[in-house]
């Protein structure tokens, strides 16, 4: 005869997750890594490294010679444009710029008092973002412009070819974010 075990029972009901829930987790640890990883598109394919770059560097970050550097911006952007579509290459840009600095030094010279330095050099631009990319900190060909001591927010722009951002100017309507899922969920339950 065979003798009589003793049977255990587990008196705690066994928590058994439904494989939906399991898929919900599983996207949404997708969709996190996906925010994660860094998008194809860089400011590297924005901005070629060959670009030529603008940059006005203010007096200092008061409301004055913000406003300074804004009028000076304004009344050397025609010259910049009219730079940029009268050439063919970086070294035509260069040579222009060149022979136009005695005029964008005298335009400068009647909107402030301040020193203006003026020149085409490789230099540190700083990192920046558009809202689309952003642009880390590198020495570049550029005409840099400073206003007086020169210790406050700059201004930058890629000359050649024609990409020109401006920080200022950036107001951009933004649209609420919409989740497909939501939406499909409402439409068919609401």
């Amino acid at each position: 005869m065979i003798q009589d075990y003793e049977i255990f029972r587990n008196e705690e009901p066994q928590k058994k997750r439904s494989p939906w829930i399991e898929l919900i987790m599983a996207l949404v640890f997708i969709q996190t890594l996906l925010f994660l990883l860094p998008s194809g598109s860089t400011a590297a394919d924005a901005v070629p490294a060959d670009a030529v770059q603008i940059r006005i560097i203010a007096n200092s970050n008061t409301k004055e010679d913000q406003q300074i550097k804004s009028l000076i911006l304004q009344e050397l952007q025609p010259l910049f444009q009219k730079a940029a579509n009268t050439v063919q290459t970086t070294d035509q840009l260069e040579l222009e710029l060149t022979q136009v600095s005695a005029e964008i030094t005298q335009k400068a010279q009647a909107i402030t008092e301040q020193a203006i330095h003026i020149s085409l050099e490789e230099a540190l631009i700083p990192p920046k973002s558009d809202g689309t990319y952003f642009y880390p900190q590198g020495f570049h060909q550029a005409l840099v412009l400073t206003i007086g001591n020169g210790k406050g927010d700059n201004w930058w722009c890629a000359l050649f070819p024609k990409v020109c951002y401006q920080e200022e100017e950036q107001t951009v309507k933004e649209e609420p974010v919409k989740f497909w899922t939501w939406e499909w969920i409402k439409k068919k339950f609401w």
